[in-house]
Formats: C-alpha cells, structure tokens, sequence
C-alpha cells in the first residue's frame, strides 16, 4: 500500500489567497475609476457653472454720447448807416480860411484844426471850440481888435454888420433857437437852463454858466456884462430871447 503524498497537497493549499489578491486588486481599479468618474464630473459642472455664471451676467448700460448743447441764436444787430461827411466854412482870424470836409461828429475845434489853427489876432474866448457842427455850418473866428470894436457901440457893431458872429452859425442853429421853449418860443434868460442857452447862436457851454451865473437880468441889454458877449451879440439873440 502507497503512503499518503504529503508533498502534494502542501503544494495544492495556497491556490486561495492568490484569489483573493486578483478580487482586491480589480476593487481597488474600480474605485479608482469610480473616483476618476467623479472627480471628471465635478470638473465638468463647476465648467459649466462658471461659463453659466459668465455667460448670464448682466450686460452693462450702453454708453450714450449726446451731442453738444446747441447754442441759443444770438440776435445780429441791424446795420447802421455811417453818417456822410458834413462840410463846413472857416473864416476870420485863421491861418487858412476856407471849405472843410470833416466828420458828422466833428466839432469846431476840429475845423479849426484844419484851417491850421488861430492866428496871433485870433479872440479866442469868443469861440467855443467844443461846440458841435453841422453840415453848411460857418465858423468864424473874430480877431480881438474887431471885438473891441464890435463891444465899443451900438454903431460901431450896426457898422461891422457885414461881418458874420463870432463862433458857429448857420440855418440848423437858429432854427434849434426857435424851437427851444420860452414866451413866444424865446428863451428866458432868466430861468432858461445851460442847455437850453447852448441853442442859442454863438453861446456854448461856457457862456451859457456866464450867463446862469449873472443872474437876473432887468433886460436883454443887460447881458452885456456877461464877459464874453457885446452889443453885437446881444443884437444877434434880441430876437430870439426874452427876460421875464
């Protein structure tokens, strides 16, 4: 009888535990993969979340350039016609006499400028150089000597009568003296104000404060105190001035 072969079934016992090693190893390949699958999938979803997010954002405002604010239209003033040139005559104590083109706003300083100025006989203070012109207006400048003469007499001024007043005269002047208020469209020269006495021929601003300041006057005769105005001024204005 054969003995019992103990080398054999030593040899057949560790089939088993090779078994188990093959389950244990495809259990760990699945739960690799399992984790594989789920760390994918939450890669995947949180990529399609932020591109959702990204994607449904609000889109900002648009930006809107409004053009500029039209100015309001500014109103163009009407054109003004430039006042014509006026001519004016010189005479008396002058350097040269004569015809002169000056401004619409020339004065008879101007005038006198152009006829070269006064001469050495020139009165000076017998002229208001400030005095405003006008077109056809005469200027003359009275030497002293025919002053004095023209303040000696009554005669002596009737006699000089050729001889136009001393300063400007003219037309436009004497037609503003009857214009001007006072009895009888006469100024009084008693209560006439400096303006008003400017109206008068051959009274500018500075004989019109001598006459204010010489105040009051008994008669057209008396203004022959005013320094500055004789007979034959007194004369020229008897028509056109009154005491009351």
């Amino acid at each position: 009888m054969t003995p019992p072969n103990h080398a054999a079934g030593s040899t057949a016992s560790p089939a088993p535990s090779a078994s188990v090693a093959g389950a244990d190893v495809r259990s760990i390949t699945g739960q690799f993969h399992l984790f594989s699958f789920l760390l994918g999938l939450l890669s995947a979803l949180i990529l399609v979340g932020g591109t959702l997010f990204l994607t449904r954002r609000p889109d900002p405002p648009p930006v809107v350039l409004h053009p500029p604010p039209t100015p309001a239209p500014t109103a163009t003033p009407n054109p003004t016609a430039t006042p014509a040139p006026i001519t004016v005559f010189v005479s008396g104590a002058v350097r040269k006499p004569g015809l002169y083109t000056l401004a619409a706003s020339a004065r008879v300083g101007d005038a006198l400028a152009q006829a070269g100025g006064l001469t050495e006989e020139a009165n000076p203070v017998a002229v208001n150089q400030a005095e405003p012109l006008w077109d056809g207006a005469q200027v003359h400048v009275p030497a002293v000597a025919e002053a004095d003469v023209a303040e000696g007499s009554a005669l002596a001024s009737r006699s000089l009568s050729v001889e136009p007043p001393a300063g400007v005269s003219g037309a436009a002047n004497a037609s503003q003296a009857n214009a001007s208020p006072g009895g009888g469209g006469k100024i009084d020269i008693n209560s006439a104000t400096a303006e008003e006495l400017t109206t008068l021929p051959g009274i500018g601003p500075s004989k019109a404060v001598a006459i204010i300041d010489n105040r009051p006057y008994a008669s057209v005769d008396d203004l022959e105190r005013v320094p500055g105005i004789g007979i034959k001024t007194i004369d020229r204005l008897r028509d056109l001035i009154v005491v009351q």
